[in-house]
């Protein structure tokens, strides 16, 4: 194969790794500042907020809170998968 050839092959190649890495979950630790279980979201007192799913039971987190938090970035917001207490 002439270099010519690979050369947009490998650029493809790392392009579509890169997208794919770019949505893996990601993991965040924090003081929650406050929760919004109408609105399912959580904040962090560094400002970061969180879309959670109804399986996540905001009721159970409270201001103050240290929390990690399971994530994946989709048009711009932080999609939580998974909040759980830490030490």
């Amino acid at each position: 194969m002439s270099l010519k050839v690979a050369t947009p092959l490998v650029l493809a190649a790392l392009t579509a790794m890169s997208a794919t890495a770019f949505a893996a979950s990601q993991m965040k630790t924090g003081d929650v500042k406050s929760t919004d279980a109408a609105k399912h979201e959580l904040t962090l007192a560094t400002g970061d907020t969180f879309e959670v799913g109804s399986h996540v039971k905001l009721d159970k987190i409270k201001a103050g809170d240290k929390v990690a938090i399971t994530y994946e970035v989709k048009d711009g917001k932080n999609i939580a998968s998974k909040v759980h207490h830490t030490k």
